[in-house]
């Protein structure tokens, strides 16, 4: 285990409001177990603050994870961005090195991760894949999808508008479908990805019925709170395979540290039951 000694550093996600971000439980959580003398806070800046965040406080801190709403506008302070957060259009880390910012997207390979390690004997090629939604987080699956070679990938959305900016993005590598036909045409995906906020304490619920599927299915909600959304409810219920949010929220704060201070921190059984805990 890489336990190399760093001193006096500071890390912190940044984003507005931050109230109700897990971040600093992760990261403290392995600041404490590799007894490294550095903190994780929340770095709370409005949009329009950003430019003199940026300007005068940026260089105090190693690496910051950047979530709502902050993932696009922070271009424009990157020395260097990586080839896959041009790809996904949204930037999730920074590390500084040498003086420099880069920008990365640890959501793209966290989301593999936690989906492989859950599920290693997963078969891409023979996935026919439904995304639902057309954000920032629908364009990171996209792209983790098509680096595994998945055989199709439809993505649905309420928004045309956003499905269209998709298509510019992915091209014909993606179909479109009408987001008053999924719950006909669910029955052909044996991948079926939320990437929306739907089913998210206090919001609408995907009401799907997943009981006519042509074949058992995986079913992934990334969203994490609740634990069990009616999506993932519904997969359990009709025997399919299932996956909350949690597993890409540790895997991609956990590629941030390898960014950041070039360990890949162990996430442990305690640490996934402390942050289940601290959502239910």
């Amino acid at each position: 285990m890489n336990t190399k000694k760093i001193n006096d550093f500071k890390l912190g996600v940044l984003g507005y409001p931050l109230s109700h971000t897990l971040s600093p439980n992760i990261h403290n959580y392995w600041l404490s177990n590799y007894k490294l003398n550095g903190i994780y806070e929340k770095v709370e800046v409005s949009p329009k603050d950003l430019k003199d965040f940026f300007s005068n406080n940026i260089m105090q801190y190693r690496g910051l994870n950047v979530t709502i709403p902050h993932k696009v506008d922070v271009f424009n302070y990157m020395d260097e961005v990586s080839d896959s957060a041009k790809v996904i259009g949204a930037i999730n880390c920074i590390t500084l090195s040498d003086n420099k910012l880069i920008g990365s997207n640890t959501d793209s390979d966290g989301f593999m991760q936690g989906l492989t390690n859950a599920y290693s004997s997963i078969n891409f090629e023979n996935k026919n894949a439904l995304v639902i939604g057309a954000g920032g987080a629908s364009r990171a699956i996209i792209h983790s999808l098509q680096m595994k070679s998945v055989r199709n990938i439809s993505v649905t959305n309420r928004s045309q508008d956003r499905l269209q900016s998709l298509k510019q993005i992915f091209g014909n590598k993606i179909s479109v479908i009408d987001w008053g036909s999924i719950y006909e045409q669910i029955k052909n995906f044996n991948l079926i990805i939320n990437c929306t906020s739907l089913g998210m304490l206090g919001k609408d619920e995907i009401n799907i019925d997943l009981s006519h599927q042509k074949e058992k299915s995986l079913v992934i909600d990334l969203v994490y709170n609740p634990l069990e959304t009616r999506l993932i409810v519904e997969a359990r219920k009709n025997y399919h395979d299932y996956l909350n949010g949690i597993p890409m929220l540790l895997n991609q704060a956990a590629l941030s540290w390898v960014r950041w201070l070039a360990i890949n921190p162990r996430i442990t059984d305690e640490l996934i039951s402390n942050i289940s805990n601290s959502i239910t």
